[in-house]
């Protein structure tokens, strides 16, 4: 039997509050982090500052978002993925308590096994990994009706956040964030089913990177989702064709539809005008499975595997009531059913309700407000002030029993519902899925997922995972030794040497010499994080200069260790230097992390500042400005007629590395103001750039007036 390999990432949210208000979130993740390194039997990560890998094979490490991310050791059994997902969140929860315990008395830290921010549309992903040899192009066709329709058993549950009302959903993250692309490249923009990406982590294999799965509390879900994802892969790769007879006409509409059927039986338009369920989709890979089962390139778990998937499928055809016990969205569906009863909401009228409170919503259109609920509710309580079309839907209440008051009540309690789903996923005691696990009332556990405590601190039962994992609990604690997926790099002896782990089904360590290309490569990274200088003397020694520090900072940055580029921003400012050029590098480095609010906060101080550096710095701050007055559509003609001016002085343009800022904040700019801030940019960073100016409206209209 064939030997298959996949992993997990999974993305948490966390939170601190404190008697006297919220916690700073990157104070939070210090603490965290500071215990990871304190606590866990470890070794540095070779590619993020604050990251590690674990005795456990694992990688924790804080992803770009400035959340932590967890990853499991590669495993070649779908149980090894829900006991070590499961060792993950109980790693993640220790850290939280002990980092707790080092704040003020009363506080708390949490921890979310979320997939979505219903107030700010922030998602966390749980990606997958599978291991595979033929090219993507081959494999895409036959998986992506596979990913459209698993939803019906891998999808956490929730609310349509695109909803003003209460519409529930299968899969809020999909709903909200996978509307445009099929098959791309991105993981933070236009997400897409298929994800391209080609960064395999081994050699002689590609990597399947699937974006598109959920965080997930129930085991038989969370087993599932892997388990039948790296068959079809494993039947692909074989030279099969399981996905032909299933080619969907619009996978996104498709998978739209999908979510939010919670019968799983809606009809999916096919590539040859056929109509299939998602339930129908499913049982036909099902059928492509058992087929080949005992075929040498299938694995030994394949059989069981089948068995739980039919048995799935076959709950699934009495769905939801089928599966309130077993899937994550079942048993949050009828949490949700049950809550709404205890408030006096007629679940069975959502429908209704959600279409007359979009109707109410429409009516008030170019209101400011128009989209909120309080706005909303405002509306419907004062029926004199509501238009004509609104006082119509009267009688379409009436129709179905209802009356405004039903309206209201589901407006004033939305944010409860919401606020349970959050709970729901809440790692520790108090989540509310672990408060049911506890009570007995669900039916979702796998046996085989046991000795989780032990996985905690244990690799995996075979593959490189299993070395990496034993090398570590060996050298951990001894200065100079890195990991990442591929290597183990000891650089404490003497002569450098390396672990080679490029063969991920290797059971045994291979140990070499590095050659003069790896030892660049190592210093390289090692320079970036910021263990050795540029002249490759050990900062520990001797402590680094404030321009080694902001190097360091440059180097981070550019890499997408932004958590890391903001320490060293942070340490450069409390020695005061160069302060408003800091504060700007420090703008620029939190935007990447779409936490504006304390972007702007340091804009304003590169402001105050300004008087303290070059005049280049001086545009810098003005352009960023602009940048921030697009975003909030201010006005800009008072910023550009400044930058105009600053133009003029000696010494005010520089070369700057701005361009990848821009490109992550296309999606909330206009492709206009993305052409002009692009020509600004360059007019930034080269005087011979500013006749390109000319041909914009927006400079051309910023009349210049003397600098006050």
């Amino acid at each position: 039997m064939a030997e298959l390999m996949f992993g997990v990432e999974t993305e948490y949210a966390i939170a601190g509050m404190s008697p006297s208000g919220e916690i700073d979130r990157g104070e939070v993740i210090r603490r965290l982090m500071d215990a990871a390194s304190r606590e866990l039997t470890q070794l540095p990560d070779l590619h993020a500052s604050r990251g590690m890998f674990l005795s456990n094979a694992a990688r924790l490490y804080l992803d770009c978002g400035n959340h932590p991310e967890y990853a499991i050791g590669e495993c070649t059994n779908p149980t090894e993925v829900v006991r070590y997902t499961e060792a993950g969140h109980r790693i993640l929860a220790a850290l939280a308590s002990s980092a707790e315990s080092n704040c003020p008395p009363g506080s708390e830290i949490t921890l979310f096994r979320s997939n979505i921010s219903y107030s700010e549309g922030t998602t966390w992903g749980a990606h997958e990994s599978y291991l595979h040899r033929r090219p993507q192009e081959v494999l895409q066709p036959h998986i992506i009706p596979h990913f459209a329709t698993r939803l019906i058993y891998s999808s956490a549950g929730g609310f349509n956040p695109l909803s003003r009302g209460l519409e529930f959903t299968l899969s809020p993250r999909l709903i909200a964030h996978f509307k445009h692309v099929v098959a791309g490249h991105s993981t933070t923009d236009e997400r897409a089913i298929f994800n391209t990406r080609q960064e395999p982590l081994s050699e002689n294999y590609h990597r399947l990177h699937s974006i598109c799965g959920e965080s997930l509390c129930s085991n038989i879900s969370a087993y599932l989702k892997v388990a039948t994802t790296a068959l079809i892969c494993a039947m692909a790769d074989a030279g099969l064709e399981p996905g032909n007879g299933v080619q969907l006409a619009d996978p996104l509409a498709a998978m739209r539809t999908v979510a939010l059927d919670v019968t799983c039986k809606a009809p999916l338009l096919m590539a040859d005008g056929s109509h299939k369920t998602a339930l129908e989709i499913q049982r036909h890979y099902l059928a492509q499975v058992e087929a080949h089962i005992g075929a040498p390139f299938m694995p030994a778990w394949g059989a069981e595997t089948c068995q739980r998937w039919k048995e799935i499928l076959d709950m699934l055809d009495g769905a939801p009531c089928g599966v309130r016990q077993t899937l994550d969205w079942g048993i949050k569906f009828a949490l949700m059913e049950s809550h709404a009863k205890s408030r006096g909401i007629r679940w069975d009228e959502l429908d209704c309700i959600n279409s007359v409170i979009e109707k109410v919503a429409a009516s008030l259109s170019g209101r400011k407000d128009s989209g909120q609920s309080k706005a909303i509710e405002r509306a419907i309580k004062s029926k004199r002030a509501m238009r004509k079309e609104v006082a119509s839907l009267e009688p379409l209440l009436q129709s179905r029993g209802l009356e405004w008051e039903d309206v209201r009540m589901l407006l004033s309690c939305r944010e409860k519902f919401l606020e349970l789903d959050w709970k729901f996923a809440q790692i520790g005691p108090n989540g509310i899925f672990q408060m049911l696990d506890a009570a007995g009332v669900l039916n979702h556990r796998i046996l085989e997922v046991d000795n989780i405590e032990l996985a905690m601190t244990e690799p995996p039962s075979s593959g490189r995972g299993r070395v990496r994992g034993n090398v570590i609990r060996r050298l951990a604690g001894t200065a100079n030794v890195h990991a990442d997926w591929q290597r183990i790099v000891n650089f404490a002896k003497a002569e450098a040497q390396v672990l080679d782990l490029s063969d991920p089904f290797t059971h045994e360590e291979s140990w070499h010499s590095p050659s003069r290309a790896e030892l660049r490569e190592y210093n390289s990274h090692r320079m970036h994080l910021g263990f050795i200088t540029s002249e490759g003397e050990s900062e520990t020694t001797r402590g680094p200069s404030p321009y080694s520090l902001r190097q360091h900072a440059f180097n981070c940055y550019e890499n997408g260790d932004f958590m890391r580029a903001v320490e060293f921003l942070r340490e450069l400012l409390q020695g005061r230097f160069e302060l408003p050029s800091t504060h700007c590098h420090l703008v620029r480095v939190l935007l990447m992390m779409d936490m504006q609010d304390e972007a702007r906060l340091e804009l304003n101080l590169a402001w105050e500042t300004r008087e303290e550096g070059p005049t280049y710095v001086l545009t810098r701050v003005l352009f960023l400005q602009c940048l921030f007055a697009m975003l909030n559509h201010v006005e800009i003609a008072g910023i550009v007629r400044q930058i105009r001016e600053a133009f003029e002085l000696p010494d005010a343009h520089l070369d700057w590395t701005i361009r990848p800022l821009i490109d992550h904040m296309r999606r909330h700019l206009s492709d206009a103001d993305c052409q002009f801030l692009e020509a600004l940019a360059d007019a930034v960073s080269d005087r011979g750039s500013m006749p390109d100016l000319d041909e914009f409206p927006q400079w051309q209209e910023a009349v210049v007036h003397p600098l006050a």
